[in-house]
């Protein structure tokens, strides 16, 4: 009987594993433990494996770090200088990390920060640039980076640090920190640092007298590397004892964009090579973008303002560019709307269409929202311009309530001032008391 149930288990067993569709799309990595590859443009997840397991990132950590500050500034970057701060220096010490001697009360500009922990991977660099973020200390710009985790709504990533050394609290996903630099690649000027491949020149600052020359340091974008990929514009390298080998790049070949993260490569060599066959993959498998018309797919949406309900506005799904495996077909993708219970006049509107791919072992069955389109609501506003709320009216005083208050006020000013009266009475019958007694005294001293 127990041969016979182990048997039935693992006939059970097969059946869920070769199930049809049930294989993941993508290459199967055996020395990387987990990957992600999204389209650059809409965050649609193309390939993956392990893709929301948490795990230590290592360096990748900068880009959060980078993106933050290139989001501070603006893209005004000439005039910013960062003074460099005892915390900045010395809470690296032990910790064997990479470096660009930064001293104590040095004046760092802001241009020169962000290329140095881009390029060099400098652990005082993230540490100078999360001050800048949090306008304080390095704790303070890593609670905005994890603002913006939250902001993002990423559920597997927290940090405890700016650049990445590991630490029990430091983590994040590959599906996380895809998004992460899809959001930086959005902030003025992350492209231009992260995508550098020129050495860049820092001038002697206002304590050290010498020049530092910074150089990327990805063998995949160096040209006489017999590991170039051509493909790669920008890219960041981690490495840690725990965390191993992490990468997160932007690729793009014939138009396509893609963003592939990589974490937890044993070797050096497995990362180059397992990144090779990862963009291999996914520029044979993803060679152009499929245009999805509007459906026609709507839904009534409530309206609240001034206390009350102004009425529906009707939302629809507006269309999208997706980025489709060879072989599927606009038939392959499926819109539904997710919409909020109403929609509160003031407050972003939280209205998406959202496009699920069905794609088999062609490509990882997943979905991407984008935001809907709302129709109508000019006219409503329009219509309700000058109208009272019932909500208005239920909190409105009635002529008689405003008699009844004339007299509760009128009463209390009268008590008021009888009050005001008897005290300067009294307070003069006293002082005229006083008097004559003194008056007294120096009549009898006489």
């Amino acid at each position: 009987m127990k041969k016979l149930t182990a048997a039935l288990c693992v006939v059970l067993l097969m059946i869920c594993v070769f199930v049809p569709g049930a294989a993941a799309a993508g290459p199967a990595l055996g020395a990387t433990r987990a990957y992600c590859i999204i389209d650059a443009d809409t965050g649609l997840v193309l390939a993956q494996q392990n893709m929301n397991e948490e795990l230590h990132p290592a360096s990748i950590t900068k880009v959060m770090t980078l993106g933050l500050a290139c989001e501070k500034a603006q893209g005004n970057w000439d005039d910013i200088k960062l003074t460099v701060t005892h915390e900045d220096v010395y809470s690296l010490a032990g910790t064997d990390s990479s470096h660009i001697a930064l001293r104590e009360g040095e004046e760092v500009p802001l241009t020169d920060a962000l290329y140095a922990t881009q390029m060099a991977s400098a652990n005082d660099g993230a540490n100078l640039l999360a001050e800048y973020v949090g306008e304080g200390t390095i704790a303070d710009g890593v609670a905005k980076m994890n603002a913006r985790v939250e902001e993002l709504g990423l559920a597997h990533t927290h940090f405890a640090n700016p650049h990445g050394i590991s630490d029990e609290d430091h983590y994040t996903s590959c599906y996380d920190m895809a998004q992460i630099l899809r959001w930086a690649l959005e902030q003025p000027g992350f492209e231009q640092v992260f995508t550098r491949n020129e050495m860049y020149t820092m001038q002697p600052t206002n304590i050290q007298p010498v020049t530092r020359y910074f150089s990327q340091q990805d063998k995949m974008r160096i040209g006489s590397s017999r590991y170039h990929i051509s493909s790669i514009l920008g890219s960041k390298l981690g490495y840690t004892n725990t965390a191993r080998y992490s990468y997160a790049c932007l690729a793009e070949q014939n138009g396509v964009r893609l963003i592939c993260v990589t974490m937890q490569s044993e070797l050096s060599t497995d990362k180059y090579n397992d990144m090779r066959t990862l963009l291999d993959y996914a520029f044979s498998t993803f060679t152009g973008y499929t245009d999805l018309p509007a459906q026609g797919i709507t839904a009534p949406l409530s309206v609240a303002g001034g206390g009350g309900s102004l009425g529906t506005v009707t939302v629809s799904d507006p269309g999208v560019r997706l980025l489709l495996a060879n072989g599927l077909t606009a038939d392959d993708v499926e819109v539904t709307l997710e919409l909020p219970e109403s929609y509160v006049l003031g407050s972003d509107p939280e209205v998406y269409a959202v496009y699920t791919v069905h794609g088999g072992e062609k490509q990882e069955s997943t979905s991407v929202r984008v935001d809907a389109e709302i129709s109508g609501l000019p006219e409503l506003l329009e219509n309700s311009t000058g109208q009272e709320l019932e909500a208005a009216k239920a909190v409105k005083p009635q002529s008689h309530a405003f008699w009844l208050l004339g007299i509760s006020l009128g009463s209390t000013a009268a008590a008021a001032l009888v009050t005001f009266l008897v005290v300067r009475f009294i307070t003069w019958r006293k002082k005229r008391r006083r008097t004559r007694t003194e008056q007294g005294q120096t009549r009898r001293g006489k």
